[in-house]
């Protein structure tokens, strides 16, 4: 009998997280990325694949195991660094420019270090996220190469993403890159990175933001359908926030017709339909793997409506960026601390929350990740025995009313 390969079982496990991994390391025979609307973005090829490509595609993989950088650096010295990470500096702050930050979801400071990156560091482009000008729903990889192209497609998309799989752009540069993507975007990066030394040296500098999960394209169509919008094909835009913080979810259609939600509304349906199992059990929400990453600062909400940005240096590189960024005036930031970090995301709690879930998947003999250096056993303590048995009856019961014993869907 032929042995299940790993990444087979990746997938139909529902551990993929749709990074587009696969697509870049599997291009030469034919691996894509497609969406499966109810799902997300997943691999996608015609003949078998040789053993060889899919065990470089596992390689590659972080929905199956994700290495921390503080698997190699002593313990953290307090609770609040524990769930939010190693860093090597923190600020709060927001993009200088007023267009960027207010075209931006949580201050611009994401956007602000990558035109800073090309326009005064000579970075050739940066490849990120846009939105699909023919499926105003979906995502697409693009590139830009200045503050125009940021500008345009700044702001969260909460629809699935595979950047990494434009990675190629990148290697092939004749100059360092940008790449800004998802926390697990960031995870594939560090692996490929350390297998392929073109890629290695042209990755000038990896921005990522925090992440709460990504909802399927059915969610967003579901939404909209909600709305009374539900012929997909006379949808004209769609922006999830933005023009404000964290500005509303808005939705229009060829006849001029436009509706919208407040950012609470929309995520709270977003979040509650078909977003990934992966995303459910992930550790990283705040992007440890990235030089840079950032995220509302949701403490300080009652400051106005312009956005406020936590910014994380992970890597002495990311902030020797954010302090060029200053200097020449794009970000306008101040110190912070990991603290302050904890205050103003509650995000934070998902880290304390990982290893109940996991558990209780595995509970059922599911697969399930590999997390090395996120300290998962010290951040469940910070919840107690209560919330544990809590966190690990839910995910018993999605496994039975979600179904994900069964593999998963490819429609």
């Amino acid at each position: 009998m032929q042995k299940t390969h790993e990444l087979d079982r990746i997938i139909r496990g529902r551990m993929c997280s749709g990074c587009g991994a696969c697509a870049f390391v599997g291009a030469a025979h034919g691996v894509t990325m497609i969406d499966v609307a109810s799902v997300g973005r997943r691999p996608s090829w015609g003949e078998d694949l040789p053993g060889t490509v899919k065990d470089a595609m596992v390689a590659a993989c972080p929905g199956i195991a994700i290495e921390a950088p503080a698997a190699s650096l002593p313990r953290p010295r307090d609770a609040a660094e524990l769930v939010v990470g190693p860093t090597v500096a923190i600020w709060e702050g927001w993009a200088t420019d007023p267009d960027v930050r207010r075209a931006a979801s949580s201050g611009g400071a994401v956007s602000a270090l990558a035109a800073y990156a090309v326009e005064r560091l000579g970075m050739a482009l940066v490849v990120h996220t846009g939105v699909d000008p023919t499926l105003p729903w979906s995502n697409r990889t693009t590139t830009s190469t200045g503050m125009d192209g940021l500008i345009a497609h700044a702001g969260s998309r909460y629809a699935p993403s595979s950047p990494v799989e434009a990675l190629e752009i990148i290697e092939a540069s004749d100059r360092p890159c940008v790449f800004i993507g998802k926390p697990c975007d960031a995870a594939a990066v560090a692996k490929l990175r350390a297998v392929r030394p073109a890629l290695d040296r042209n990755l000038g500098l990896v921005l990522s933001f925090f992440c709460a999960g990504t909802p399927s394209t059915s969610a967003t169509l579901n939404l909209v359908a909600s709305l009374g919008f539900d012929a997909p094909d006379q949808i004209e835009a769609i922006t999830y926030r933005g023009a404000g913080w964290p500005g509303r979810f808005l939705v229009s259609d060829k006849r001029g017709r436009q509706a919208s939600l407040s950012y609470e509304e929309s995520w709270s349906s977003l979040a509650s339909r078909q977003r990934q199992l992966r995303c459910q059990l992930c550790p990283d929400g705040l992007g440890e793997l990235a030089d840079v990453t950032g995220g509302d600062a949701w403490h300080r909400k009652d400051e106005g409506t312009d956005g406020i940005s936590v910014i994380l240096a992970r890597t002495e590189r990311g902030r020797r960026v954010v302090d060029g960024a200053i200097r020449n005036g794009y970000l306008t930031a101040t110190t912070s601390d990991a603290a302050s970090v904890v205050r103003g995301q509650g995000l934070v709690r998902r880290r304390r929350l990982v290893l109940a879930r996991l558990l209780g998947l595995r509970a059922f003999g599911r697969l399930t990740p590999r997390f090395r250096g996120f300290h998962l056993v010290a951040a469940a303590r910070q919840e107690g025995p209560a919330t544990f048995l809590r966190e690990f009856a839910g995910m018993v019961k999605r496994v039975w009313t979600r179904g994900y014993f069964r593999p998963e869907p490819r429609h």
